[in-house]
This record gives structure tokens, C-alpha cells and sequence, in this order.
């Protein structure tokens, strides 16, 4: 659904100037129990004491070989160097997720192709619609799994109709769903796309939410991915902004990873000529401040923040889908991140009823998304039968 989530967000600050009871559950930004968004004080601190020479000068396009080493070493993990015994790697810096993913629409596909997304999902369509493509929709959900029947047959589909396609995995702690899939889920997923070999595949992995995972390792998928063969290449498309919550400052990352060195070579370039001929280059300020969290020291106390968030963002989300359990509310599986999804009938009508009861949240297919991150506890007492009352559930 074409709706402008930041609108509905707009919409909801001006109704709290005049109400006490708003609740602004439409955007995806972290926010204290006390309604402040300075979650995370080592970040606000590392931002005040940027120096003019770390804000002010234009940065190289792909974010310069500290940034680039920096990014790779954070999103792998442990797994850095298996990794690339394995593969060849490289990044390029964007605004945000949102420029991984915008950059890599334009540079492996051409207008008229489709992408391969699953049919609950987030506005990925946006991007795809400035690109000129559509889009090919696989089920999501088989009861509380991941439907690898429908990935399978609908890519067999789209692997007939046209021979490069990207295909789009967004995992962990999915948006809208707050659905993470299983090991053995991410693995039978590499396994499918193995098997598209007469195919030139873009294996889109959006991780936005890594660091919102409340799995026992949130980057054993990660380690998985050299097992794809080589007519696949990964871009693992990187949310700086999400990580440490600096949503106005956009820092993210495109992190190429593919058997071929000239194929990674080849779309690091095309990376930075798209950069060029876009958004010039991603802010001085959000490269020297990622460039800031990898002292040692400073990494550690920014992990200490994001743990206490990481652990409040769960224990919201936890009583509300424990509420909406208890009333008969349905809402999609849950596992971990910043979003739930309420199922109903008419999404469209029904976040527009709620709305009315100062209510806002985001109409999504098949139901209404909820962003649990920037509720209190408090506010999420209580909001599960709200909304089963309202939109009689």
C-alpha cells in the first residue's frame, strides 16, 4: 500500500498538542519510557564532540577504505575472515538502508523486470516504482514458518520471465512482522537460490534490524552465505541508522560479497557511479561517527546502551503480543524487532478508524502495523484490547 508512513507520523505529533492520549505507534524509532528519543547516550555524546574537520568537508563517495574495512568487520562479525576465505568483499556507503537498497534496484535490474519480494512486506515498492519495476510476490507465512514452497515455486516462475533477479530477504526481526527466520530457514532459502543456476541472482539480504535480534547468535545466517555458488552475488544492505538509532543522520552501507573478484570489483564501481549521480555522497558526519564505535572502548559502552534497549524494545513487544494472545487479537508469528502486525479485513479502513480513536498506526497487507519500539510499557498496557474493541476483532 502506497501511504506515507512519516505522514501518519506527522499526523499523530499534531493530534499530541492537543490530546494526552495519542498513541503514535507508525514509525519505527526507538523512544525511552519517558517519550525522549535519546536512547542512546554514548551515540548523543560521540555526535556532540564531532569536530568541524569530521562534519564539514565532502567524504569519499564510497565512505574511504577506514570506513569501508570498519562496516564489513561490524556487519560480519566473527565470521569476517570464513567469510573471505571464501568470497571476495567490498562496501560502499549509502544514506541509510534505504540507499543500499534504492542503488542496488538500479543497478541490477532494468525497467520492465520484477523483483522478488514476499507479499507481506516493507515499502520496498516505493523504490522499485522510481526504477521503473515491478514486483513478484512470494507467500511469506506457511502457519508460523516461512513458506519455502511458495519462495521456491514463484522463483522457478520469475527465473522463466527474465534472467537477472533480485531477490529480497529481509531478516532478522522482519518489517512489518517482527518475524526472524530459523537457521535452517536462511539455509534452505541459500539452498533455492543454489538451485536458479541457469540465472544470474541478486541475493538482496536487508538487515536493518540486526542488532534487534533476540536470537542466541544473530549472525550465524550471516556465516552461511559463502555456500552460495557463483551465479549469485550478495549485497547485504546495512542500517547504520537503525543500529544507533541517528534516523535523520543516514548512514548505511552496501557490503558486496560474491565468489568473483571482477563481479565484486565491477559493482563496487557501478556503486559509486550510482552514489555520484544521486546522493553524491553519504554525510561526512554519519561516516566519521560509525569510524567512532570502532574504539574499543567506545563500542563497548555503546553495547551496553543498545543491550538496555535491545531488552525494553523486547519486553514491550513481548506484552503486547502476550495481551493480543489472551484476547483472541491475531497477530502475525512474532519473534523479535520493532514491529507486530494486527490482522484484519480492511487494512486501509480500519488504520483510519483507529486513527479517529487517536490511534496511529500503518495499514499494511492483511492488517495494520503497530511500532512497538516507540510505545511505553505503559501505553502498550491495555492497546491490544483498544484495538480488538475499535475495529470489533
Amino acid at each position: 500500500m502506497a501511504v506515507d508512513i512519516l505522514k501518519i507520523s506527522k499526523d499523530a505529533i499534531e493530534a499530541s498538542k492537543h490530546y494526552d492520549d495519542v498513541i503514535n505507534a507508525s514509525i519505527g524509532m526507538f523512544y525511552d519510557e519517558d517519550k525522549s528519543i535519546g536512547g542512546m547516550p554514548t551515540v548523543s555524546k560521540a555526535i556532540k564532540h564531532l569536530t568541524d574537520d569530521e562534519i564539514l568537508p565532502y567524504p569519499a563517495v564510497d565512505g574511504g577504505p577506514i570506513f569501508k574495512k570498519n562496516v564489513i568487520a561490524w556487519v560480519l562479525g566473527q565470521y569476517e575472515q570464513s567469510i573471505k576465505e571464501h568470497m571476495f568483499v567490498s562496501a560502499c556507503a549509502t544514506p541509510g538502508g534505504s540507499g543500499a537498497i534504492a542503488a542496488t534496484f538500479s543497478i541490477f535490474s532494468k525497467p520492465g523486470d520484477s523483483i522478488f519480494v514476499s507479499d507481506i512486506r516493507w515499502q520496498y515498492e516505493r523504490f522499485a516504482d522510481r526504477a521503473k519495476l515491478n514486483v513478484f510476490e512470494h507467500a511469506l507465512f506457511d502457519g508460523d514458518h516461512f513458506n519455502l514452497k511458495s519462495f521456491r515455486e514463484r522463483l522457478v516462475e520469475l527465473c522463466k520471465k527474465q534472467h537477472e533477479v533480485i531477490v529480497i530477504v529481509n531478516d532478522p526481526c522482519h518489517n512489518p512482522t517482527g518475524f526472524t527466520l530459523s537457521e535452517q530457514e536462511f539455509k534452505d532459502i541459500l539452498y533455492i537460490v543454489n538451485e536458479m543456476r541457469n540465472n544470474s541472482i541478486v541475493f538482496l539480504y536487508d538487515l536493518a534490524y540486526l542488532e534487534y535480534s533476540h536470537e542466541d547468535n544473530n549472525r550465524i545466517k550471516i556465516s552461511h552465505l559463502p555456500m552460495l555458488q557463483d551465479h549469485v552475488i550478495t549485497i547485504i544492505g546495512f542500517s547504520g541508522s537503525k543500529t544507533f538509532g541517528v534516523y535523520g543522520l543516514r548512514l548505511g552501507a552496501a557490503i558486496i560479497l560474491a565468489k568473483s573478484e571482477e563481479k565484486v570489483k565491477s559493482a563496487h564501481l557501478k556503486y559509486v557511479n550510482e552514489a555520484r549521480g544521486s546522493w553524491s555522497a553519504t554525510p561526512t558526519a554519519s561516516i566519521e561517527l560509525f569510524n567512532k564505535f570502532q574504539i574499543a572502548e567506545n563500542k563497548a559502552n555503546f553495547l551496553k546502551d543498545l543491550n538496555k534497549i535491545n531488552t525494553l524494545v523486547q519486553q514491550r513487544s513481548q506484552s503486547f503480543v502476550r495481551q493480543a494472545l489472551e484476547i483472541g487479537l491475531k497477530t502475525h508469528p512474532f519473534r523479535s524487532g520493532f514491529y507486530t502486525v494486527v490482522l484484519t479485513k480492511d487494512p486501509e479502513k480500519d488504520y483510519l478508524k483507529l486513527a479517529e480513536h487517536r490511534i496511529f498506526a500503518v495499514p499494511m497487507n492483511g492488517g495494520v502495523r503497530f511500532a512497538l519500539c516507540s510505545l511505553s510499557l505503559k501505553e502498550i498496557e491495555g492497546l491490544p484490547q483498544k484495538i480488538k474493541t475499535i475495529l470489533d476483532l
